[in-house]
C-alpha cells in the first residue's frame, strides 16, 4: 500500500511543487540527482568517469504537454551529446519517449528520436529508451525496431521484468540485436499485467537474466539487489561468460559500497546519472522502490550528517525496481 501511495504521489503536481520549493528536500535529492543544468550533469559525469565508471546520462522528465516542450528536451540531448563527444566521456544517454512527445505526435517523436540517435552514433554514444508504464510498452519496443530498421543500431531500451509480457519482449529485442537494460519495474501496474508480490518479481527477473546471459551479446542488469547480483555472477561463471561481456547498472547515489566492490572485482558497472529540474517524479519512484528508504529520507531531513559516517539507504532488498 505504501509503495502504491508513493507511486501515485510521483504524479501529484501539488506535492511536486512543494518538494521543489523545499530546501530540506532538495538537500537530500542532491545525493541522487546531479544538479539541474547540463553543466551540473557533465561535471558529475566527468568526476565519475575519472574513477573508471561508465555512465548513462538522463535528462529527467516525462509526459510533456506540447511538442514545443518535446523539442526543448531534444535540444538538451543534442547539447549533452556535444559535451560527451568533446570530453570523450564513457557515457551513453537515456531517453524517455514520452518526454519527446510520444503521446502527442508519434511521428514527430520518432523524428526526434532518430535525430538524437544519429547525432549519438556520430559521437560514438549509445541511446537507451527508458521503459515507462504499460500504456507505452509496446510502442517503445516498436520504436527500437523502427530505429534499427532505419540504421540506428545504437538504440536499445529497458524492459521491466514484473510485466507478464516481458519474456517475449526480451526475446524479440534479442533477436533484433538491440541492447537490453533489465529492470524490475517502477510503476503501479494492475495484477492482470504485472506480478505484484516481490518474490514473483524477483523470480521473473532471474528468468529473464538467465535468458539474456545465454542468448544476448551484451546484457545489462539494472539492480541493487545483492542476491540478484550474486545469482547473475554465478550463472555467468557457469556459462563461461567473460566479466567484460555483460554489465551491472546502478543508480547514482545508491549503494556506492556495492558499486566500488563490483569495479574492484573486475565487473563492468554503469551508473544511471540523472540531472534536470523535473527531478520530483524520478526521486519519488526511487522511494517507492523500497519504502523503507523513507526512514533514511526522514532521518536525512531531521539530522545533520556526521562527517565520519556515510549512511546508506536500505536498498539491498529484493522488492525494488533496480
Amino acid at each position: 500500500m505504501l509503495r502504491w501511495m508513493l507511486l501515485q504521489a510521483a504524479d501529484n503536481p501539488t506535492l511536486a511543487a512543494f518538494a521543489r520549493s523545499s530546501s530540506l528536500v532538495r538537500g537530500v535529492v542532491d545525493r541522487y540527482v546531479a544538479g539541474e543544468s547540463i553543466e551540473d550533469g557533465i561535471a558529475a559525469a566527468s568526476a565519475l568517469a575519472a574513477g573508471g565508471i561508465d555512465l548513462t546520462i538522463d535528462h529527467v522528465g516525462e509526459f510533456v504537454d506540447s511538442m514545443e516542450q518535446a523539442e526543448q528536451a531534444a535540444e538538451v540531448y543534442r547539447r549533452l551529446l556535444e559535451h560527451i563527444g568533446d570530453r570523450e566521456l564513457p557515457a551513453g544517454v537515456s531517453v524517455k519517449p514520452s518526454q519527446f512527445g510520444l503521446l502527442i505526435d508519434r511521428d514527430a517523436c520518432v523524428a526526434l528520436i532518430h535525430d538524437v540517435a544519429k547525432r549519438a552514433a556520430a559521437a560514438g554514444v549509445h541511446v537507451t529508451l527508458d521503459m515507462e508504464d504499460h500504456t507505452v510498452t509496446e510502442t517503445t519496443v516498436r520504436l527500437v525496431e523502427e530505429a534499427h530498421a532505419a540504421g540506428a543500431t545504437n538504440v536499445g531500451c529497458a524492459v521491466q521484468s514484473y510485466l507478464h509480457r516481458t519474456p517475449e519482449d526480451v526475446r524479440r529485442l534479442t533477436r533484433l540485436g538491440a541492447s537490453i537494460r533489465l529492470c524490475k519495474g517502477a510503476y503501479a501496474e494492475p495484477a492482470h499485467l504485472a506480478h505484484q508480490r516481490p518474490v514473483e518479481v524477483t523470480r521473473a527477473y532471474l528468468r529473464d537474466a538467465r535468458y539474456l546471459l545465454r542468448e544476448a551479446t551484451e546484457p545489462r542488469f539494472a539492480t541493487h539487489d545483492h542476491k540478484l547480483v550474486g545469482a547473475i555472477k554465478r550463472e555467468a561463471a557457469e556459462l563461461g561468460r567473460d566479466r567484460g561481456s555483460y554489465e551491472f547498472q546502478m543508480l547514482y547515489g545508491v549503494r556506492p559500497d556495492m558499486q566500488r566492490a563490483l569495479v574492484a572485482d573486475g565487473y563492468r558497472l554503469r551508473l544511471y546519472l540523472p540531472f534536470g529540474s523535473q527531478w520530483y517524479p524520478y526521486f519519488t519512484r526511487r522511494l517507492a522502490e523500497r519504502p523503507a528508504n523513507l526512514v533514511f529520507f526522514a532521518r536525512s531531513l531531521t539530522a545533520a550528517p556526521r562527517p565520519d559516517r556515510v549512511e546508506e539507504p536500505e536498498t539491498a532488498s529484493s522488492d525494488q525496481a533496480w
